[in-house]
């Protein structure tokens, strides 16, 4: 089979890498796959995005906003049109989703509620139910959160799949074969308790208990099959 790659949008905080690596390894663990199946593509340290000889691809999340519009994510942004065009399989996440979204022609920013961290629970709409990646999960499920920003207006021909009264494009299926989440499926819950504990600050400045949202943290199954669903549909 061809390679899946893993395009790495950013890095985590140098305590996490670590413990436990960086983005794409948190992806490759997920992955479940033989090393030899899996490509990383470090787009900020300067890799090049293949064109072809892949059968999808997953994007990671980022300490970077994608209306910041650095080079190498706008350079990333036009190789993902070509992508989609093509049908290729793709599965954007936080950063990744929110990019794909400004990419085909949405509106991505701060979300108006603010951030959204911890274990969070997912709704799925009825739509969601006959998708190929979805349709098997529960209509409630939880996904650890970290963001600020969101898919404000999704582009022409998306689909919302599933968010909550935070976040209602948690779940996007831009094209066929094309989706993003907001949520993080590579993360655990060492990961999100870490990332609490530095937004802390922020959070009690918007009204959130960052204790309550930490006693709260948890495994999220469902969420992380995702990253392994999708391997098998690229397959």
């Amino acid at each position: 089979m061809n390679t899946i790659l893993v395009v790495k949008l950013g890095s985590t905080y140098p305590q996490l890498i670590a413990k436990q690596g960086d983005f794409d390894d948190w992806v490759i663990r997920r992955l479940d796959l033989p090393k030899s199946a899996v490509k990383v593509v470090d787009i900020v340290a300067g890799d090049k995005l293949p064109q072809d000889g892949f059968s999808g691809a997953i994007l990671t999340g980022s300490h970077n906003m994608v209306t910041d519009k650095l080079d190498w994510s706008e350079r990333t942004a036009e190789w993902l049109r070509r992508q989609v065009e093509k049908q290729k399989p793709i599965f954007g996440i936080c950063y990744g989703h929110q990019l794909l979204n400004h990419a085909l022609g949405g509106i991505t920013g701060a979300n108006p509620k603010g951030r959204e961290f911890g274990n969070q629970k997912i709704h799925l709409n009825n739509i969601a139910q006959s998708d190929s990646l979805f349709g098997s999960l529960p209509k409630v499920f939880e996904g650890h959160c970290c963001h600020a920003q969101s898919a404000l207006k999704m582009p022409a021909g998306a689909v919302c799949l599933g968010g909550n009264t935070h976040e209602p494009n948690h779940i996007v299926r831009f094209a066929e074969n094309c989706w993003g989440v907001q949520f993080h499926p590579e993360f655990d819950v060492e990961a999100t308790l870490y990332y609490i504990e530095q937004h802390k600050g922020l959070l009690d400045k918007q009204g959130v208990d960052a204790k309550k949202l930490s006693a709260a943290v948890g495994p999220t199954p469902e969420s992380y099959a995702l990253i392994t669903r999708f391997a098998g549909h690229c397959c």
